[in-house]
């Protein structure tokens, strides 16, 4: 908590709150770079890492985050079924979805599982932090990358549900 005096002598109490984070990579030089930015930064704070959407999912019951950063490709569990499984336990949290790919068709995947911006892995270290804010204030946040201006023309690009196969013999 900070506390400033303001020139009449009153105490102006100013309580900053930290926007707590959950690191989900499967690479961990990325994920250690991501922390060492993301440290620097006053208003955010690393409470876990996971490799994994499985290790995520757990994480996130052990550390409460306010917001999980989520690769979008993970081995096994990966991040678009992991950010349904996560919402679907745990509504509060937000979910920003990054990944190296800026296919429109995954970027629409993933926000329809729930997650509230998308960065791209390329510029995680600059946009992270402003997309973590924007989502920890209920907004939504697309790279500039993608060139998307309006998300309905981004849940345009998405990929119609798969019909359930049936077997004639």
């Amino acid at each position: 908590m900070t506390v400033k005096i303001t020139p009449s002598g009153h105490h102006d109490k100013k309580v900053t709150m930290k926007v707590r984070i959950i690191l989900a990579d499967d690479h961990s030089l990325f994920r250690s770079a991501l922390r060492m930015s993301l440290e620097s930064t006053p208003d955010i704070e690393v409470v876990g890492e996971a490799m994994s959407g499985v290790s995520a999912l757990r994480c996130a019951v052990q550390t409460h985050p306010d917001v999980v950063c989520m690769d979008v490709n993970m081995p096994g569990l990966n991040g678009i079924e992991a950010t349904r499984q996560l919402l679907a336990s745990q509504p509060e949290v937000k979910v920003v979805a990054m990944s190296a790919m800026n296919d429109l068709k995954l970027v629409a995947e993933m926000m329809s599982a729930g997650a509230s911006a998308y960065v791209s892995k390329m510029n995680a270290g600059q946009e992270l932090p402003d997309a973590i804010r924007c989502v920890s204030q209920n907004q939504i946040y697309l790279s500039p990358e993608l060139g998307i201006l309006d998300l309905a023309d981004l849940m345009a690009c998405q990929v119609p549900a798969r019909q359930p196969l049936s077997l004639s013999i």
